[in-house]
């Protein structure tokens, strides 16, 4: 096999299992699995695009607007791409829970605040990003 030839592999998506909450229970009593996926880094620069807006800056006399990546907004973006089940667009769903919007689905109705921020760190890092790294650069 040449070195070339180690690039050429076929993609598949892959899918994770994941408990985001132990309320949700299957019929033996035991709690739903969610399944959720990766995105390549086409999509993840889709998602961020959205997520940009302009912050005035100022820096001494002189004002400025600046691009900044929102990120609660990305964040959301990213998990409502990445959760396959539940299937958080179900208009069944959505009617049920008398919401229009599968994030406020996701945030006020089937999972409390710290089983959501689980499920965002899960979420990131099933995409590739090493949390822990990412911790030790922010307090540096």
């Amino acid at each position: 096999m040449s070195n070339l030839q180690a690039f050429m592999i076929e993609e598949k998506e892959e899918i994770f299992e994941y408990v985001a909450s132990k309320r949700f229970k299957d019929d033996n009593g035991k709690p739903m699995t969610w399944k959720l996926k990766s995105i390549n880094a086409k999509e993840n620069d889709q998602l961020k695009k959205e997520c940009y807006k302009q912050v005035l800056v100022s820096n001494g006399n002189k004002k400025a607007y600046q691009q900044q990546l929102d990120t609660i907004k990305y964040l959301e973006l990213l998990v409502d791409k990445c959760v396959v089940f539940p299937d958080l667009h179900s208009a069944e769903l959505l009617d049920f829970y008398n919401e229009m919007n599968s994030i406020d689905l996701l945030k006020k109705h089937l999972l409390n605040a710290a089983e959501y921020d689980d499920l965002v760190a899960e979420v990131q890092k099933i995409n590739g990003y090493d949390l822990v790294e990412a911790s030790e650069e922010a307090k540096n």
